[in-house]
């Protein structure tokens, strides 16, 4: 055993600890962006930093960059026990003012040099930068409750304005496990994506997921076939993406067939966000030898559905209710629907 692979132990994990890995801390990679990277000892006394800047705020914004910075304010934000709300970086003026309003956030973490918008400009800021680190190995801020709040995601807002779901940290931690089951999703996993970390998908699945595991995560940044092919043919067991990626990995994969091999190397390979048309899901078969899973969830409930990966990978299908989930199907008059097998 290395001195990199020795467990460095701040406290023993709470029961339930949403992030238990954090607590005792090994050399292990968590955290990749391109030749960036934090080790779980590392991203623990980065986060705990920040938490010990923010621990006095009520709510927080988070300035979600497709960075290392938004995963260590995340963290930290997690660790402090303070709510946040990730940030769409792109939103519209208008948008973001109503978020800022509705969400009523006290401090705003941000990239050290990042610019911010004027609604956000106007809150106290703390410059997130991995590199500050708190080394004294003090305990760890108490687990919360969970019932408390963790993330207050806001929807799309087709209907009016976005609307702040609140999920607690209950929610987070069970939905993941249950996500773990039905994918048998472990500490041993390599996740690949490049998903945006203002919503579910990307952060909490795909950032968080890893992290309560014991795993590692590799963002990309932007999703380019080469780059993700480069990842599934090395280190990375698993691809998180939407229907968008898997339809230009498919025609990048036609182009290339070295792109398909890499693809096809993957332990799963796992789309969301939106449908996956039947014909791609075909083409993907073809050209990387892989069914890929489809799961459904929304802002408000995270993951309600998944395709398990030992069950029947058909296009067009969702899954079956993951653990602790309830589903029932009724018809445009509130009558339930009988379900058959036809």
């Amino acid at each position: 055993m290395t001195d990199s692979d020795r467990t460095t132990t701040t406290s023993s994990p709470p029961r339930d600890a949403l992030l238990a890995p954090l607590h005792q801390p090994t050399g292990k990679e968590a955290i990749r962006f391109g030749e960036r990277a934090l080790t779980y000892r590392e991203l623990a006394a980065a986060a705990r930093h920040v938490a010990g800047e923010v621990s006095d705020a009520g709510r927080l914004a988070v300035f979600a960059e497709n960075s290392l910075e938004t995963c260590v304010a995340a963290v930290g934000a997690l660790l402090a026990g303070v709510p946040f709300t990730p940030v769409n970086p792109k939103a519209g003026e208008r948008e973001l003012e109503h978020i800022v309003r509705d969400s009523a956030p006290h401090v705003v973490l941000a990239a050290p040099g990042t610019e911010l918008p004027p609604a956000l400009a106007a809150l106290r800021r703390v410059d997130v930068d991995p590199a500050m680190r708190d080394e004294g190995g003090a305990a760890l801020p108490p687990e919360p409750g969970p019932e408390d709040p963790a993330v207050i995601v806001y929807t799309s807002g087709t209907t009016g304005p976005p609307k702040g779901a609140v999920l607690p940290r209950r929610a987070i931690s069970s939905n993941l496990d249950a996500l773990a089951s039905a994918w048998e999703w472990t500490g041993d996993d390599v996740l690949a994506q490049a998903l945006p970390l203002f919503h579910v998908h990307g952060l909490i699945l795909g950032v968080l997921g890893p992290l309560r595991l014991g795993g590692t995560v590799h963002h990309l940044g932007r999703f380019s076939s080469e780059a993700m092919a480069a990842e599934l043919g090395g280190e990375a067991t698993m691809m998180f993406g939407v229907p968008t990626m898997y339809h230009r990995l498919a025609a990048d994969a036609e182009r290339d067939p070295e792109i398909g091999r890499a693809a096809g190397r993957a332990r799963v390979l796992v789309s969301g966000s939106a449908a996956l048309p039947a014909s791609e899901h075909g083409r993907l078969e073809r050209l990387t030898g892989q069914k890929v899973v489809e799961r459904y969830g929304m802002s408000e409930t995270l993951m309600n559905t998944a395709v398990r990966v030992d069950g029947d990978r058909r296009p067009g299908t969702v899954g079956v209710p993951l653990e602790g989930v309830e589903i029932r199907l009724v018809d445009d008059e509130g009558a339930p629907i009988e379900a058959s097998d036809d």
